[in-house]
């Protein structure tokens, strides 16, 4: 194996694939990158066992030329060496060792035999059940797997159900104290239902470029998703996911209608004293609706907060009190990309609703438990 190829063109694969190999994995062979060349492309594959990268760099004589196909793993420090390279760089393996040469500098790495790195499953990439744009896929991603449960207890809900039916996308995300879901309206020949880890999508988002699709394939395993040169694949999560359709009430008793930017700073603006009942994560903020939204927090060891907000407008009941975690609230307002927000009161121990108020091609919703405080 040998070939020359352009820096940067091989510290942004690796940047990418690298997301998901660690030197703490269980397998050594999983602590290093897979390289496989071919006349036409370079692979490069990082994996955990759980999720994989495969980005593919293509052979254009220019930037990347191959002299010898092969493959091997390379250790993942190869990562930092390079980017301390210079623009060209090659590649020369012999038996099992890569010299790394750049300019004047030059690196031998001990490698591990590639035969012993892990076989996953092909999967037809012919007919993805779903393409978007890369923008609404992340767009997607970050209304929604924040409100997954970060605890193991019920694994099924570390996940984002994702339920293709024939008329709509609809995800579902939530901890059994909150939950986002959005409905997006489009056509489909094909219906079914995943749970995809939330860290999973998570880490899509970091390393897929926003400007290309996003084509979905999936089977009862396993998600594929293919953003241009690059793939990433994940175990899904078994179990039933809740029905959560039962949880957003129809009608409401107060419909509060207040500028979301205006409304996240007010609560951010009084969490610092209700942080400091719970270690920082989070706290409990009263809201008081009478002629303007106002969010107090006492503590007892600290002291008290109250930040006013005017609201753009009262539909119902025109006076409320409820209690509810800033972290969550804060988390949910960022979700929204509105500029105005519909807080839906259901009574002072019921879950609140939060709406954009604007309509769009994209319904969606956030809701919070409220907070019983004595």
């Amino acid at each position: 194996m040998k070939f020359e190829i352009n820096r940067d063109l091989i510290v942004e694969g690796l940047n990418k694939v690298c997301k998901v190999v660690s030197a703490k994995a269980s397998l050594p062979i999983l602590q290093g990158v897979l390289f496989e060349v071919d006349v036409d492309e370079i692979r490069l594959t990082g994996s955990d066992a759980d999720e994989t990268i495969v980005h593919s760099i293509p052979v254009d004589g220019q930037s990347v030329s191959v002299i010898d196909t092969g493959k091997t793993v390379i250790p993942r420090q190869l990562l930092d060496i390079l980017k301390r390279s210079r623009k060209q760089i090659t590649f020369s393996l012999d038996g099992f060792q890569t010299t790394i040469t750049s300019g004047k500098s030059e690196f031998e790495l001990n490698c591990l035999d590639p035969e012993e790195y892990p076989k996953f499953p092909e999967m037809d990439e012919e007919q993805p059940h779903l393409v978007l744009s890369g923008e609404r896929f992340s767009s997607f991603v970050k209304k929604t797997a924040f409100a997954t449960s970060k605890v193991e207890t019920r694994p099924v809900l570390t996940g984002v159900s994702i339920n293709i039916k024939s008329d709509c996308i609809e995800l579902v995300s939530t901890d059994s104290h909150r939950l986002g879901k959005l409905s997006y309206q489009r056509d489909s020949k094909e219906e079914f239902n995943i749970v995809v880890p939330a860290k999973a999508l998570e880490n899509c988002i970091k390393i897929f470029d926003s400007k290309l699709d996003v084509e979905l394939i999936a089977d009862e395993q396993m998600i594929l998703l293919k953003n241009g040169e690059t793939k990433f694949l994940s175990r899904l999560l078994d179990g039933n996911y809740p029905d959560t359709s039962r949880l957003i009430p129809d009608g409401y008793k107060a419909d509060m209608r207040i500028a979301r930017k205006e409304f996240l700073d007010s609560i951010e603006h009084v969490k610092e004293i209700a942080n400091v009942a719970d270690n920082g994560k989070g706290g409990v903020v009263k809201l008081h609706v009478n002629g303007v939204a106002a969010l107090s927090s006492h503590q007892a060891q600290t002291g008290k907060g109250r930040v006013e907000t005017v609201y753009n407008q009262l539909e119902g009941e025109d006076e409320f009190t409820i209690n509810f975690s800033a972290k969550f609230l804060i988390e949910a307002l960022r979700a929204f990309d509105c500029d105005e927000v519909s807080f839906l009161f259901q009574g002072d121990m019921k879950p609140f609703l939060l709406k954009p108020t604007e309509k769009t091609d994209v319904d969606e919703v956030q809701l919070i438990l409220p907070v019983r405080t004595y």
